[in-house]
């Protein structure tokens, strides 16, 4: 094999074996060609050290590549591990391959990403590698259902996601999961030499977060996670919602984020759907609905790159933010004055994630309650989430801002209190994550504020052992639909 110039495997956000379909036609390309298989990981500076760039997710990335490392040596190969960034690293790692083998193409193989960074930089260096002789085979796997394969009839793409999803449901009936190779072709030799810095990784791979209260990294962690799913699954319709249940959500986003898991292969595993009857929603079907929201929002920043910076909806743009540094700095610190506002953003600091519920409560209170631009609330969410997807995680901001697709009117402002009363109706969460609250009952714990005799009878005080509101809803939510309305008022001068 060494006469053979390797097939590349260049491992991102799948960092599994099984039913990843750039590995499966790598491997085909090295034994029809009696080649050695090179898989290979590059560490992105930007990624890791950017503005946007979270330390739990490196913690989780870098402990999901050192399993994936294992897995592949367990099958009699190995990866090789590159300093970024790639469109500098893979030029050079192919240079290197070129002296040894200076006739013939090279193959590599990669799952197709959809966000505009990662389609920026496969375009350069698949450049790059062009002038090369390289060959890049960029195959699906990331999501479901590939981005440019879903279009109205009218050739546009989907800004609704109900009609989204049933074209969806009709796309996915039959997908079937490819299954893990049990051994794989051997590598080049000699091995290319790492070039990461793993000092530089480490550096930054250090949580914010809690490591126990982290996510198990790696495929079989994802596959022992799937197999737990499956029981609770059906109970997913009546649990989902309630904040302090720990088990009514799957907590595979950061698996899925990472790609230790396929959503197609979680897929596979549910169909067929059960029928959805009159009067009662699967539960089944809600948590399959989940994994296509992720492919919508996928699809959404495919189509419209500009969402990933502005406003979805052009209009929306217009909007004058308060620009309350105080207010934002409060917001992030869990020192609202809400508590059930609170509870999510601590948790989100101490765990690197927040309940899908509880996003869209601390999302609301920031844009609506205090007019802070989305932005700001994405950029702290990405900061922190261990599963920090950048179309998932902009699309619910745009949601809750309305000024995304398929996004909530302006006008429908969460109101903190009643959200907490529904959703933590025993104050459950609130007692876990604002401890100094855990003496009150509902439905003081969840508006202090409007209880000094529960206040007085458990020895607090607001203002010293916790916050007053830093904010009044009502005023606030007519602040809201003001700065919305002047923002949104069609222009006479346009007509």
């Amino acid at each position: 094999m060494n006469d053979v110039a390797p097939v590349l495997l260049w491992f991102r956000r799948d960092l599994r074996l099984a039913d990843h379909p750039a590995l499966a036609a790598a491997v085909a390309a090295a034994e029809e060609r009696g080649a050695p298989l090179l898989p290979l990981f590059v560490w992105e500076p930007g990624l890791i050290a950017g503005p946007r760039s979270s330390a739990n997710r490196t913690w989780f990335l870098r402990e999901s590549v050192i399993r994936l490392a294992a897995d592949l040596r367990a099958r009699g190969s190995d990866l090789l591990e590159l300093r970024g960034p790639a469109t500098a690293a893979l030029p050079e790692l192919v240079g290197s391959i070129r002296r040894r083998h200076p006739d013939g193409a090279i193959d590599l193989f990669f799952t197709r990403d959809h966000t505009p960074y990662a389609r920026k930089r496969d375009g350069d260096v698949t450049e790059r590698l062009g002038s090369l002789g390289v060959r890049a085979h960029a195959k699906r796997g990331l999501v479901v259902v590939e981005s440019d394969e879903l279009l109205t009839g009218s050739g546009t793409p989907y800004s609704v996601y109900t009609p989204y999803f049933r074209r969806w449901l009709e796309q996915v009936q039959g997908v079937v999961a490819l299954q893990a190779p049990r051994r794989l072709p051997p590598t080049p030799e000699p091995m290319p030499t790492h070039t990461v810095d793993r000092e530089f990784v480490d550096t930054h791979a250090v949580p914010t977060a809690a490591v126990e209260h982290l996510p198990e990294p790696g495929e079989a962690a994802a596959r022992r996670r799937i197999d737990a799913w499956m029981g609770s699954m059906p109970q997913y319709a009546v649990r989902r919602n309630t904040l302090a249940d720990d088990a009514g959500t799957s907590h595979l986003s950061a698996a899925l984020h990472v790609g230790s898991v396929s959503a197609r292969e979680l897929v596979a595993r549910i169909l067929p759907l059960p029928p959805e009857r009159v009067g009662e929603r699967s539960g089944i079907r809600l948590w399959i609905s989940q994994v296509a929201w992720r492919d919508f929002y996928a699809q959404v920043l495919w189509h419209a790159p500009h969402a990933a910076k502005r406003a979805w909806r052009p209009a929306y743009d217009a909007i004058r933010w308060s620009g309350d540094a105080e207010s934002l700095a409060a917001w992030k610190a869990g020192a609202t004055g809400y508590p059930v506002v609170d509870a999510a953003m601590r948790q989100l600091v101490a765990t690197g994630f927040m309940h899908n519920r509880a996003r869209m409560i601390a999302a609301s209170f920031l844009t609506k309650d205090l007019l802070v631009d989305w932005r700001e609330g994405e950029a702290h969410f990405l900061r922190h989430l261990v599963d920090g997807d950048v179309s998932a995680n902009n699309g619910g901001w745009q949601w809750c801002a309305g000024s995304g697709t398929d996004a909530q009117p302006y006008f429908r402002i969460f109101n903190p209190v009643t959200q907490a009363s529904t959703f933590d109706a025993d104050g459950a969460y609130v007692r876990r994550w604002v401890p100094e609250l855990a003496a009150l009952s509902v439905p003081a714990i969840h508006a202090p504020w409007a209880h000094a005799g529960a206040l007085g009878a458990a020895g607090l005080q607001l203002g010293r052992d916790y916050p007053l509101p830093i904010v009044d809803h009502a005023a606030a939510r007519q602040r809201t639909l003001h700065a919305y309305g002047v923002a949104l008022k069609p222009d006479p001068g346009s007509r």
